[in-house]
């Protein structure tokens, strides 16, 4: 019989390294501090921000840093000239390039701060889904913060 040692990180993700396992909480508390500077996301009933009943306004200038600061960390973990690139090209760069390359590095944290990017359409308008930044004409037009 072989005794295996795992550690949890606070995601749930496991790991038979205790090092690897706090360097990940560590990478994933610095995405956390940096997605929080969007605030919130509202809890409508019914599931009613993801169901497109309103929106979160944000400034350019914060969603920007928000989303370079991602970009950041996500090139740190897998350095990958798109995160690179989509900062050096900001909004011309669509949110798919990283977003692609995220969803394979597995930190689970990055993975739900750029689902709030992808959420987020030209007028710096975030919605509960991506679907609604690509047409949020069948949402409803209402400013939740």
């Amino acid at each position: 019989m072989e005794t295996i040692t795992k550690y949890k990180a606070f995601d749930g993700r496991e790991f038979i390294d205790a090092d690897e396992c706090a360097k990940y909480e560590a990478v994933s508390e610095r995405i956390i501090n940096t997605v929080a500077q969007l605030g919130e996301q509202p809890e409508l009933p019914g599931c009613g921000f993801a169901n497109g009943d309103g929106y979160l306004q944000h400034e350019e200038e914060t969603f920007m840093r928000v989303r370079n600061g991602l970009c950041e960390i996500a090139y740190e973990i897998s350095p990958h000239r798109w995160f690179k690139e989509t900062i050096e090209k900001g909004l011309e760069a669509h949110e798919s390039w990283a977003g692609r390359i995220i969803s394979e590095i597995g930190n689970r944290s990055l993975d739900k701060a750029w689902h709030r990017i992808a959420c987020t359409d030209s007028q710096f308008r975030e919605w509960g889904q991506p679907y609604y930044a690509s047409h949020p004409e069948q949402a409803k037009q209402v400013r939740l913060n």
